[in-house]
């Protein structure tokens, strides 16, 4: 395992607003407040979620999206940059109508119907995500087109 220590350097406290895409907010967020890096807890309501599971046998995600009213019972992840802009890296845990739940990588469009609460933690290091590394984000497999990712710290 890799693994740096750092500390909490401050906490930033945001509220998503009805019609707002989770990913694209929390990246403007994270633009707004210069966050160096960081760890990423969300709760509220949405209106539309896409999400996706990771297929070992094709080593593609299988994204579906759902129109339809849920609770976002978690949502949890972390902050990296790529080429000097950020990554926002989520997983979810979603609270339907008949009180099922479903989950996995939160993928776009996830649009809030109500509020989003958000809390996000930024630590010190920078975390950079770099290619040919065998310590995996798949999520980057589909958007930046890369084969395999590992996080670097470096401090600025």
């Amino acid at each position: 395992m890799k693994s740096i220590k750092t500390k909490v350097k401050r906490v930033i406290v945001g509220k998503l607003e009805p019609d707002e895409d989770i990913i694209n907010t929390i990246t403007d967020l994270v633009k707004k407040h210069d966050i160096t890096s960081g760890f990423i807890n969300i709760i509220g309501a949405l209106k539309k979620i896409t999400i996706g599971f990771f297929d070992l046998e094709s080593m593609q995600y299988n994204f579906k999206t759902f129109d339809e009213d849920v609770e976002l019972i978690s949502c949890k992840g972390n902050i990296s940059y790529k080429e000097g802009e950020p990554i926002i890296h989520l997983h979810v845990a979603i609270g339907r109508e008949d009180f099922s739940m479903i989950g996995g990588h939160l993928s776009q469009p996830s649009i809030v119907s109500v509020t989003g609460e958000v809390y996000i933690f930024e630590i010190a290091d920078k975390i950079k995500t770099t290619q040919h590394s065998f310590f995996t984000f798949i999520f980057f497999l589909l958007q930046y087109k890369v084969t395999f990712v590992s996080y670097q710290s470096y401090s600025e």
